[in-house]
């Protein structure tokens, strides 16, 4: 079974596709299972009950609710949870998003130069290494500088950060075994049950040494050529 890990519908304000449309999309590219994570912000509490009641009616695509929400900047995902938890206290927050079912995650530390404020840190089960954004990590693999994030406790995830079709990648969670429910994928990821993969290469939740430098090398790269076509974009555009 394949999971789409952090994707967005048409709930949030950037989002360009509807609930049924990016289960359509997610399903046309081998993925069995959406993790939804519209942006807090632009919910409340009577929408994101409809996201959920929308996802319920989708059958053709597992589709899970959930939201990402911004703690003084910084993204935090709820992934697997279908009821609205507005507590400002990020810690009291986790905790309501774990008895709700679901779990926390720390969304594309890369943006913040995968420097954390060490309470959000402390209130995330996982940490998004590898977030296939152009901008982020892109689709190749792991970022070995999310990994220091993960401490004693924390598990790795990837993801897509989908708004848009534009955004899609083949990058995703493979789970051992077909879950029918929310709860069954939350259970595979907390018992660290899948591997990550771009469809191509596939990466265990510890990377090996090898796997390690090579990572470290490429993305030491990527990081100066993706900063170099930044300058230029803004370059042309005057």
């Amino acid at each position: 079974m394949k999971l789409m890990i952090h994707a967005h519908t048409t709930f949030s304000a950037d989002g360009e596709l509807k609930p049924t449309e990016l289960a359509q999309v997610a399903r046309q590219r081998g993925f069995d299972a959406v993790l939804v994570s519209d942006h807090f912000e632009s919910l409340r509490q009577d929408t994101f009950h409809r996201l959920v009641t929308e996802c319920e009616q989708i059958d053709d695509c597992l589709m899970i609710p959930g939201y990402e929400r911004s703690f003084r900047g910084y993204h935090v995902l709820a992934l697997g949870v279908d009821r609205w938890i507005s507590d400002k206290n990020i810690q009291t927050w986790s905790d309501k998003v774990r008895i709700a079912g679901g779990i926390t995650a720390i969304a594309h530390p890369s943006r913040y130069n995968h420097v954390i404020p060490s309470d959000i840190l402390e209130a995330c089960d996982a940490v998004e290494v590898w977030n296939s954004k152009f901008f982020y990590d892109g689709e190749v693999g792991p970022n070995p500088r999310a990994y220091p994030l993960l401490g004693a406790h924390r598990y790795p995830l990837c993801s897509q950060d989908l708004h848009g079709t534009r955004h899609g990648s083949p990058v995703g969670v493979r789970l051992p075994r077909m879950c029918t429910t929310g709860s069954d994928v939350i259970a595979c990821l907390k018992e660290g049950d899948y591997q990550m993969t771009n469809g191509f290469l596939t990466y265990e939740r510890d990377l090996s040494r090898v796997s390690t430098g090579l990572l470290d090398v490429f993305h030491r790269s990527r990081r100066h050529a993706v900063k170099s076509a930044v300058e230029l974009r803004r370059w042309m555009k005057g």
